[in-house]
């Protein structure tokens, strides 16, 4: 698991308006994101069509209707999408439509074989592309009424005729569709994907200070306590306290002391090693877990960071930090957690802002 970045900037609006506009903008991505396969599929399906349509002498106006077909409804489905609060919705009404259209048109070409089957097989991929094997049923539904308008404007006619004109009409469709719809799906999985990778990092972080939240830490540290049983260590468990954050607080705000917090955790990531981990354990406590580190490394490690925040903080801001190496008599990941609780206990007692690291002897203390 990838430790925690520095923490962005913060938004200049506020968390509802910016749900607002994540919302606003993810409804335009989809609606935008549905008009390729429509505006690609249709001219290419209804090039597959046209060859029987010429051949059985349509009439113009079934040209011109074709064309606005093909050519506006496209874009007067991005439009009316682009209106609504849920686009996700009528998109689905609008596929169904393209679903009657397609049978309509293939009515309407006399339903000759080829061409009526890779029509037909292009809008069942459509339809379960947009809803899964339940979505095809309403299209079947909708292709049912299609056909019977169609045979109700044309009359019905089998044009039963095949060559490889016929075949080379239908071509672009056979090729070009299957990418289309190959393209957008795997633009959907990868949009899931990094929705999905942005959820749990928000689980798994502390939404004020970018760094670890208790429970993921704590999931961490286990996983750390079982490999040292294993292994037999070396590895090094801190917590780290605020002195007099309760102050900061009081005197300068609690916006103030939020701030603080957010300093020190970036200072903790951008400090330690890329393999430590930094959780924050509560209210102004953070957690440090050091793999792979002896005692005396991790004491310089963090002696070294103590000074370089009060340094940072023009020596207002003191950190007590209680240090405890894994031992192999230590049962569970609580021991350890007390052992660090004891040493920050004794670090405050003997005035704040040093590191102490615990001794064995301060368990029976």
């Amino acid at each position: 698991m990838d430790r925690p970045t520095a923490l962005q900037q913060p938004s200049e609006h506020p968390p509802g308006q910016q749900g607002r506009a994540a919302n606003g903008q993810n409804r335009s991505q989809f609606v935008w994101r549905a008009l390729m396969p429509r505006a690609l599929g249709l001219p290419v399906g209804a090039l597959c069509l046209s060859l029987p349509l010429w051949e059985l002498q349509r009439p113009v106006w079934v040209w011109v209707l074709l064309a606005l077909f093909v050519f506006v409804w496209p874009w007067i489905a991005l439009a009316l999408s682009l209106r609504y609060r849920e686009p996700v919705r009528f998109e689905r009404w609008h596929i169904l439509f393209d679903s009657f259209a397609g049978t309509f048109w293939i009515a309407a070409a006399g339903f000759s074989p080829l061409a009526s089957c890779v029509a037909f097989a292009m809008l069942q991929a459509n339809n379960v592309a947009a809803g899964g094997t339940r979505f095809v049923a309403l299209g079947w539904l909708a292709q049912l009424v299609g056909v019977g308008a169609g045979v109700a404007v044309f009359g019905f006619s089998f044009h039963a005729a095949i060559s490889l004109q016929h075949l080379m009409f239908c071509l672009p469709m056979m090729v070009l569709h299957p990418l289309v719809i190959g393209s957008t799906l795997y633009d959907l999985a990868q949009s899931v994907a990094r929705s999905r990778r942005k959820l749990r990092t928000l689980s798994q972080t502390d939404s004020l200070t970018g760094v670890f939240n208790r429970r993921y830490w704590s999931e961490l540290a286990q996983q750390e306590f079982l490999r040292c049983r294993r292994g037999g260590g070396p590895s090094c468990l801190a917590l780290i306290d605020v002195d007099n954050f309760k102050a900061v607080n009081d005197s300068q705000g609690h916006l103030a002391g939020d701030e603080l917090l957010v300093r020190l955790g970036t200072a903790l990531c951008a400090d330690l090693r890329e393999t430590d981990l930094v959780g924050r354990y509560g209210g102004d406590e953070f957690c440090v877990l050091l793999p792979m580190t002896a005692e005396h490394g991790g004491g310089t490690a963090l002696e070294w960071l103590r000074e370089r925040v009060a340094r940072d903080e023009n020596g207002n801001v003191g950190l007590s930090i209680g240090l405890a190496s894994w031992r192999p008599d230590m049962n569970e990941l609580e021991d350890w957690i007390r052992c660090a609780d004891q040493a920050l206990y004794q670090a405050k007692s003997r005035g704040r802002n040093q590191v102490v690291v615990h001794r064995h002897e301060q368990a029976g203390a």
